[in-house]
This record gives structure tokens, sequence and C-alpha cells, in this order.
């Protein structure tokens, strides 16, 4: 299983983004899956009060609900990323595609808004493109750069890339 990531600040358009290429590689007969890091602290809405919450709170070290194709799991203490790409490798996932996890070492894009975001270019590793708008210099930086109107052009030189092994 490939790992790629969409990343870049708030608002930045990750899960516009992160959306039109899921639809992109799905219509080619790619298996994708998606992890999206909820970077707002504290449980996903919705959760809080469930019966698989409370199974954790009575010491579960893994609840899990399913309902209608959803299959929602909760730890007990912290996921580690590496058992959740586990499961995805597990179920014949041939691309994961993660929104976020800025931090994380697998290769990415980085989705900027303003020139004030571009020292993520040099606070991460494996960046492989760039999305921006024209007016935002990042002319340090020597991998794919593609401007917010060119986001056909970006995913399919991800789809490229991952059909030649690059990601």
């Amino acid at each position: 299983m490939k790992v790629f990531q969409i990343v870049g600040y708030k608002n930045s358009g990750k899960t516009t983004f992160t959306k039109e290429l899921i639809t992109y590689l799905s219509a080619r007969g790619i298996v994708v899956g998606s992890l999206k890091n909820h970077g707002h602290g504290g449980l996903p809405i919705g959760i809080e009060d469930s019966d698989s919450e409370q199974h954790r709170a009575a010491g579960s070290a893994i609840a899990g609900v399913i309902g209608d194709g959803m299959l929602q799991l909760s730890h007990a203490t912290h996921w580690k990323v590496d058992d959740i790409f586990l499961v995805y490798e597990k179920l014949g996932t041939d691309i994961l595609i993660v929104e976020g996890f800025k931090r994380l070492p697998f290769p990415k894009i980085v989705l900027l808004r303003k020139e004030e975001e571009s020292p993520l270019l040099v606070q991460l590793e494996n960046i492989k493109g760039v999305m921006k708008p024209k007016e935002v210099n990042v002319n340090s930086f020597s991998g794919a750069i593609f401007h917010d109107e060119d986001r056909k052009k970006a995913i399919e030189w991800i789809y490229n890339s991952f059909q030649e092994g690059i990601i």
C-alpha cells in the first residue's frame, strides 16, 4: 500500500482537493483509502456519548461500532498511525490518502494560500509538490509546482507518480 499526504494550514483547500483526488483515482480502478486528522482536539463530533465510547470508558482497549457500512473504532489510549495503516492495508487499499498529519514522513503535496505559509516547505519532509496561488513565491522549492487553477494537472501528476512507483 502506498501512502500520500495532502497537507496545509486550516482552510487551505485540503478536503476539497482530497475529494477530487479520491474521485479521480477511484474512477481509474485504484482502491483508495482515506484518513483525515481531526486536528481540533478531543473526540470527533457525535461520538462522545455513544455506547462504544461508554465501553471504552469502562476499560475496553478497543471499542467499535458498525452500522450501514461504517466501522468506528476508539482506542483506550492513543492510536498509533502505523496500526491504523495496517487496517487499511489489510482491507486491500492500493493507496491511502492522508489529509493532515503534516509531520509524517510520507510523500506529500503542500497546499499554500499565502506567502506567510511558505516556511512549511523547509519544515516538512518528503514534499513532492506544492499547489499555490500564482502570487505566492516558492523559488527555493525544487519539486513540482502547481497553481490553484491547475488542480487537474496536480491530480494527474499524483496519479502518474503513483503508476510509476514514485509515490
